[in-house]
This record gives structure tokens, sequence and C-alpha cells, in this order.
């Protein structure tokens, strides 16, 4: 692996930590946190209010507030599932970036399996959350 590979990774998983961290802190201690003093934006930070910003109106009854933002889309839906979505995409690039220095491609290439590592993950994810898991 070359050095600058090296160099690109480490930020990627260091990244991906700090992501983790904001996961954390808001599901966990929202209250304790430098989020809770951002009133105007409670709806898109706080976990206990903002699950309801995929569904219309608030209400999964009523299904998803616009396609997808129970899914593919969820990290548009509020700050838990927007770092969520980032720490995935840190991860995915971190494993995939010594691989360019081994094999050579374009960098569309690269980003195609960029993009196919996302939905498999995100594919697998819904099998387990979606019908493995339930009951």
């Amino acid at each position: 692996m070359t050095r600058s590979v090296a160099l690109f990774t480490l930020p990627m998983l260091m990244l991906a930590a700090g992501l983790n961290a904001v996961m954390d802190k808001l599901q966990f201690h929202y209250d304790k946190s430098v989020f809770a003093p951002l009133k105007s934006h409670q709806q898109w930070l706080d976990p206990r209010l903002s699950w309801r910003n995929k569904w219309h109106n608030g209400d999964p009854a009523q299904g998803e507030a616009f396609p997808l933002s129970s899914t593919s889309f969820v990290g548009f839906t509020d700050a838990w599932h927007f770092a969520k979505s980032l720490w995935i995409d840190c991860i995915l690039i971190a494993i995939i970036a010594p691989f360019t220095a081994l094999v050579r491609r374009r960098w569309w290439q690269w980003l195609l399996v960029f993009l196919g590592a996302k939905i498999l993950y995100g594919l697998v994810f819904e099998l387990f959350f979606a019908w493995l898991l339930a009951r």
C-alpha cells in the first residue's frame, strides 16, 4: 500500500469514529450534548422527535414522507441517519482505498465499486432489519 493511500484511509477511519460519536451522543445523551441548545433544529437533531421525519405527517401508517425516505434516502430525514450514512461512506472508502493502489481503474469505475458496495450494504441491512430480525 502506498503512503498516499494510507494517508487517505486513516483520516476516513478517524472521521468514521467521529461520526459514530455523533450518533451515540444524539441517541443516548442528547440532552447533555452540544446539540441540545439548538432548539430551532430539534426536529432534525433529537431522535425522540426526528424519527417521525421519514413518515408522512410523522405517522408510519400514512407511509413514507417521500419515496424511499425510510430506506435508501433515510439519511436525508434526520441527523442520526445522516451521520450513519456518512459513517458507512467513510468505512467503505477506507476499505476500497487500498485496492486503488493495487488495481488500476478509472475514477468512475471506483465510484461504481463504491456505489455497488453501498447498495449491497443497504440490501443486506434491509434483509436483516425488515425480514430476518422482525417478528
